[in-house]
């Protein structure tokens, strides 16, 4: 197992390539994500979040009003500014507000979320990230194994819309085992147990 594992992400690496304007931003995505979790931070996550999001374009603004890199909401925009005063005045379309901002966000759900394994931990964090932590904490005191998001509290459904729900059950799965792959240079693999 462990050698199809390592043949998956050599031929990633081979094969695969960060979009041209992920290199742009790769210092900075780094730095702040070692700053706030240390040298084994899941810079490859935290990029393939920001593909997933708006995919490198930090001007772009959503049918839904998401904006920049980060794609936030006005009122998540509110909350950050209010939770993290450091990060000054809010500017989503602004990398180097948007960049630090989302890492923060990340942790932040991170520390509320549970999870057996950082696989399972950071998958709830990122469905937080997508549909708000309240979903998460929803399906997790209703699951019977809790801990475990993947094939298990992924499933277990909330107050969201079916819609909503099947697109924010997916967000994890894109980000951690279909576009994490682009950045397997920059670091240590999230849920590589799963490649």
């Amino acid at each position: 197992m462990k050698i199809l594992i390592l043949l998956t992400l050599f031929v990633c690496q081979v094969f695969a390539a960060p979009p041209s304007g992920a290199v742009k931003y790769r210092s900075m995505v780094t730095r702040e994500a070692q700053f706030l979790l240390g040298l084994n931070a899941p810079i490859p996550m935290i990029a393939a979040q920001i593909e997933q999001e708006s995919a490198w374009r930090p001007g772009i603004t959503a049918w839904d009003n998401g904006r920049g890199l980060a794609q936030f909401m006005d009122p998540t925009t509110d909350f950050i500014t209010k939770l993290y005063p450091v990060l000054g005045k809010a500017a989503p379309y602004s990398p180097a507000w948007a960049i630090p901002a989302l890492i923060r966000y990340d942790v932040w759900i991170y520390k509320r979320v549970k999870g057996d394994t950082e696989c399972h931990r950071w998958a709830a964090a990122l469905k937080g990230y997508n549909a708000g932590l309240g979903y998460v904490q929803q399906a997790q005191k209703a699951s019977d194994r809790p801990g475990i998001w993947f094939d298990a509290t992924e499933f277990v459904k909330t107050k969201q819309s079916a819609k909503n729900f099947e697109y924010s059950r997916m967000y994890p799965r894109w980000i951690l085992f279909k576009r994490q792959l682009n950045y397997t240079t920059w670091g240590v693999i999230t849920c590589h147990e799963y490649l």
